[in-house]
């Protein structure tokens, strides 16, 4: 039976699937300015959400659809949210090898805490069982904006990383002339000695 009575619309309302959603496709509209590809899985969501509402549609008795399409919803939120975390994630560790020999909390002072705070996201991430990830969806927003954060963070003091890396590269160029330049010395001197006895 199609969707034709003020009950079957009441029941449409009320599992507030309009406001779940728009709150999936915003999470989706915010990440694909990270990048378009990571969105893909949450759109693949939000086409399920959209086939077990146009079954309710199609038949109003089958109501356990539109807590399918809520799922799906949630699912989707939790989705778009987890790519943007992945790729943070992805940029951090590329940060890390980027300036893993400089000491970066001599320009970020608190680069101690935002490792910490980045590595507890992760293990939050591999602790989720995959069957229950819908139920995740608010804690993927937090650390969504957190890390993108984070990210902001890392990049604004890469300048300054660059800099102290390049008087580095010169103070150790100076040491290593002057080791040069002595071993020279020693060598001519050693030279001279032996030219003279």
């Amino acid at each position: 039976m199609p969707l034709s009575d003020d009950k079957s619309f009441s029941l449409l309302m009320q599992s507030e699937f309009h406001l779940w959603f728009k709150k999936a496709e915003k999470a989706v509209k915010e990440v694909e300015y990270i990048h378009t590809e990571l969105t893909m899985p949450a759109v693949n969501e939000l086409r399920y959400a959209g086939y077990h509402v146009s079954n309710y549609l199609e038949n109003t008795e089958l109501t356990d659809e539109l807590n399918r399409a809520v799922g799906h919803c949630k699912r989707a939120i939790y989705d778009a949210y987890e790519a943007s975390i992945l790729y943070n994630i992805k940029e951090f560790r590329a940060f890390k090898e980027d300036y893993g020999k400089v000491v970066i909390s001599e320009v970020l002072a608190d680069y101690s805490e935002l490792h910490f705070r980045v590595t507890s996201i992760l293990e939050y991430f591999q602790s989720i069982d995959k069957e229950t990830k819908d139920e995740h969806y608010a804690a993927c927003k937090q650390y969504h904006l957190e890390l993108r954060d984070i990210i902001k963070k890392l990049d604004s003091v890469r300048e300054e990383l660059n800099k102290k890396i390049r008087i580095d590269r010169r103070k150790s160029f100076v040491a290593i002339s002057g080791v040069v330049v002595a071993l020279l010395a020693a060598i001519i001197a050693l030279a001279a000695y032996f030219n003279t006895h």
